[in-house]
């Protein structure tokens, strides 16, 4: 079986990634998987893909990758700059270098290729975690291919598949997001609670896969609790005052205490969210 691609540069950050390892945390194992499940699954239900079937998840810019055969893409997700426009399939002719160098708008942008990547799998998923030693990690020169087996996609008679206006998402502008209550919510003063939805907070340079750190006031820490589960998109309050929001990669236990947890969809657009971004919240009823 020939390959369909082959990786040129990964630039800031290049992985395969699809729905993650559902029913592994208990044992220690994040969840991991796309940091932008929406856009994932626009891009593979562009291609009759199942929506978690294994993707490319390219990261901020720099990355570069070589079609080896005639084929059918799809792109969704951050604008980075690569003639291959988000939100949309298209047919691209052998020879053709995808270059992600110019990002945008947002941080995570996803290429889908016909039945998705071909990949091993660990514990379920062919998501990459190197952090904790689970999937391949991409190098320049390693070559892909599309798993033929699970196409089921007919290109008879059209130029190409654009995504509905109402899955296309626009990564600019004033970002107010969602929160639930955390575990720990009556834990933190009225003042800390507060503080949280009615101040502007910053996506820090620090964040990553594992977590997104915000910067912003200083919230009052209550005291220590004993280590507990952590689902991604808890807002942990370290001993800075300083939030953290757990992702996708990040631990499956912590001590913090949580005084908010994001939901899924509001991760979604959090994950898109680039440093230097500013970010509001509301308490959800």
């Amino acid at each position: 079986m020939r390959p369909l691609l082959e990786i040129i540069s990964k630039g800031v950050g290049l992985s395969i990634q699809d729905g993650g390892r559902a029913g592994w945390r208990r044992f220690g194992v994040p969840v991991g998987g796309a940091m932008d499940r929406h856009s994932m699954a626009v891009a593979n239900g562009l291609l009759g893909n199942r929506e978690d079937a294994p993707v490319l998840e390219l990261c901020r810019q720099g990355a570069k990758v070589l079609i080896l055969q005639d084929t059918w893409l799809a792109l969704a997700g951050a604008d980075l700059g690569c003639a291959l426009k988000p939100w949309r399939a298209s047919h691209v002719r052998a020879g053709t270098l995808l270059d992600f160098s110019g990002r945008q708008a947002g941080l995570f942008a996803y290429l889908a290729l016909p039945g998705g990547i071909q990949a091993d799998q660990w514990f379920g998923s062919a998501s990459a975690d190197p952090r904790n030693g689970l999937g391949v990690v991409l190098e320049k020169g390693v070559r892909l291919l599309a798993n033929q087996r699970a196409v089921s996609f007919s290109d008879d008679r059209i130029a190409g598949r654009i995504a509905i206006p109402d899955e296309r998402r626009v990564f600019e502008g004033l970002v107010q997001l969602p929160l639930f209550r955390g575990p720990q919510f009556a834990a933190f003063s009225e003042v800390a609670q507060n503080t949280l939805v009615e101040s502007e907070w910053t996506v820090s340079e620090r964040s990553d896969r594992t977590g997104f750190r915000l910067e912003g006031r200083e919230l009052e820490v209550p005291a220590s609790i004993a280590s507990e589960p952590v689902l991604p998109g808890s807002f942990q309050v370290t001993g800075s005052g300083q939030p953290i929001v757990t992702m996708v990669d990040g631990p499956t236990v912590g001590g913090y205490a949580k005084l908010a947890i994001l939901p899924e969809a509001a991760r979604d657009r959090l994950a898109q969210c680039v440093p230097g971004t500013q970010i509001s919240f509301r308490w959800l009823d």
